[in-house]
């Protein structure tokens, strides 16, 4: 009987340490190797893959073109992304280009590249102490085989990168379903990280009231209130009694939109500027939440300007009136 062919993950990542990052370390120059030998190995291993790393082709003379050679020949491509190597960053780039699945993976110690930090990336522990390194073997070889598993391109940086761009594009000439695609695809990314990362998007905490007895006082009471919809992927900021601010994780910027008051009944309506849509809204009676006329309901968070920490640090403001807003809320 013929033997089946065992598909091929190539391993990118640093082979020394650098002498600045040894004390981060524990000043172990074979940290790599541990790394490579007793978390990578194993994973990829359990996963059903056959591991290879550049240096373990040592009849390779011209390593540069060994290396590309193996990214186009690997079925899976896996980069640990530690420490910031030039190199390793210049090879996941070809990986990229030849459209391969890839597996991204760093230690604790290693901030998020900021160009990638929308993938999502495995993260283990550099102190490689043996109980955490079972179960991140364990884990990461589940990462490893979802991703092989993938059969629509759900890993495709390429397709991704095209899509996004497509969208960038149709967005400056003012299509605007795909700008709505756009952010739809933001929260789709967003929830398979949480569910690779075993947690679940933020919706209800503890339940704020805004106080409000006269609803003649209501628009004045909701300036600088922060909302957010159940499932925590969007959120909405007060700016004045006209216009509200809006941001979710697929757009992560604010936009401006208009609201107007029914002082009488204490209801209100949001209008959607990109699309015109209306949406009377009504409140619950300690004014904790409103829900739309398509039934979608928001929770008040914060009597001040706040930020989901899923949107970014760096969200563009809506104009001067948040920033000011931010400036009061800090106030005495």
């Amino acid at each position: 009987m013929k033997k089946q062919h065992q598909l091929l993950c190539f391993a990118i990542m640093p082979f020394t340490v650098r002498e600045t990052d040894l004390t981060k370390y524990q000043n172990d120059s074979a940290h790599w190797r541990e790394v490579y030998q007793g978390l990578i190995v194993p994973a990829i291993s359990q996963a059903g893959l056959q591991p290879q790393r550049d240096d373990d082709d040592y009849s390779t003379r011209l390593v540069t073109e060994g290396v590309w050679s193996k990214i186009e020949q690997a079925d899976l491509v896996l980069c640990d992304m530690s420490s910031h190597n030039p190199n390793v960053h210049l090879e996941l780039g070809w990986a990229m280009r030849a459209d391969k699945k890839i597996v991204l993976i760093k230690d604790e110690i290693t901030s998020f590249n900021f160009d990638l930090n929308q993938y999502y990336t495995y993260e283990y522990s550099s102190r490689l102490q043996p109980t955490f390194l079972q179960n991140s073997v364990k884990e990461l070889s589940k990462v490893i085989g979802a991703t092989l598993a993938d059969n629509v391109s759900n890993y495709s940086m390429v397709a991704k990168l095209a899509l996004q761009q497509r969208a960038v594009e149709a967005v400056s000439v003012g299509n605007v379903e795909v700008e709505l695609l756009q952010e739809l695809l933001g929260e789709v990314q967003l929830l398979k990280r949480q569910r690779e990362k075993g947690t679940l998007p933020v919706e209800e905490g503890p339940r704020v009231l805004l106080g409000v007895q006269d609803p003649s006082k209501l628009p004045e009471r909701l300036i600088g209130t922060t909302w957010r919809k159940k499932g925590g992927l969007e959120e909405i900021l007060f700016l004045s009694e006209d216009t509200f601010a809006y941001c979710s994780v697929g757009i992560q910027k604010w936009l401006e939109n208009d609201v107007t008051f029914d002082t009488t009944s204490g209801t209100m309506e949001l209008t959607w500027r990109h699309d015109g849509y209306l949406s009377p809204c009504r409140f619950d009676g300690g004014y904790s939440q409103f829900t739309e006329s398509n039934g979608e309901r928001w929770f008040l968070i914060a009597k001040e300007p706040f930020v989901h920490p899923s949107f970014g640090s760096s969200l563009t403001p809506a104009s001067g009136r948040l920033q000011s807003l931010r400036h009061r809320s800090m106030q005495p």
